[in-house]
């Protein structure tokens, strides 16, 4: 999958435990991870999940569905993590990247850079 994230409360807190300012700031936080991941090239979907069996730490899992592969619908996109090809680093960093400067736009620092650029002279011979 092009990326892969996941979002985890600082507070030991489940998802029915936020006060209502978390909560709300969780939706807020939502939907821009949502746009930021759907900017990426070769991304259809964006599949939001929230497991959580008995543990009190909120962990929302976002799963980018490449572009093209319609059998990825539905509920078992976490499935085919292991099928599909796997995503360079490079790629892997360019995408985090471009997610920490969307997130950036709304406050905040981008921790991750994106990689540098290997740029070459073309020869003159």
């Amino acid at each position: 999958m092009p990326i892969v994230l996941v979002l985890e409360s600082r507070s030991h807190l489940d998802l029915g435990d936020l006060p209502n300012l978390l909560a709300a700031e969780l939706g807020v936080l939502t939907v821009r991870l949502e746009r930021a991941i759907r900017s990426i090239d070769g991304v259809a979907r964006v599949h939001v999940y929230r497991y959580g069996d008995g543990a009190a730490h909120l962990h929302v899992w976002f799963m980018a569905r490449p572009a093209g592969r319609l059998q990825l619908r539905g509920s078992f996109l976490g499935l085919w993590r292991d099928i599909l090809p796997p995503v360079d680093d490079a790629h892997r960093a360019e995408n985090l990247a471009l997610i920490a400067a969307w997130l950036a736009d709304y406050g905040g620092t981008a921790i991750a850079q994106p990689p540098p650029i290997d740029w070459q002279a073309p020869s003159t011979a």
